[in-house]
């Protein structure tokens, strides 16, 4: 009697969703993080290379942002608005600090849809510890 061998199908191509769907929704990302880190010693080599770069594209985005929240709370606590040209220079800074935050978001955006097609294929990444915008 011969055993059929039943490989599951990795988590991949969903953390990659779930990745983007938490740009929206923050908490759902931490998930994605830690089904990211706990896997990126398991499974086949194509695997281990996009959870690792999931991992590692993930923390960096929630650590920046985490950042810029920062500056913008203490930019808000520290400012004394006493007169209109203080409110109006706060705004500007606030409007910076925003769109500020786009910029990681989309950076991570580009990384999950490209990882994406590339998980899609079952095609392991170069270099996953890598932060450029197009990983190979």
């Amino acid at each position: 009697m011969t055993e059929a061998v039943v490989r599951k199908t990795g988590g991949v191509p969903s953390n990659y969703a779930i990745i983007l769907f938490g740009l929206f929704f923050f908490p759902i990302q931490i998930v994605a993080i830690f089904f990211a880190k706990k896997r990126r010693y398991d499974g086949d080599d194509w695997e281990r290379s996009h959870y690792e770069m999931q991992y590692r594209s993930a923390a960096a985005y929630l650590a920046i942002e985490l950042a810029l929240f920062i500056i913008g709370a203490v930019a808000l606590r520290l400012t004394p608005a006493r007169n209109v040209a203080e409110v109006a220079s706060l705004r500007t800074w606030m409007g910076f600090i925003t769109f500020a935050g786009y910029v990681p978001l989309a950076w991570l955006a580009i990384r999950c849809i490209r990882g994406l097609f590339l998980a899609g294929a079952k095609a392991p990444l170069a270099n996953p510890r890598s932060y450029t915008i197009w990983p190979h």
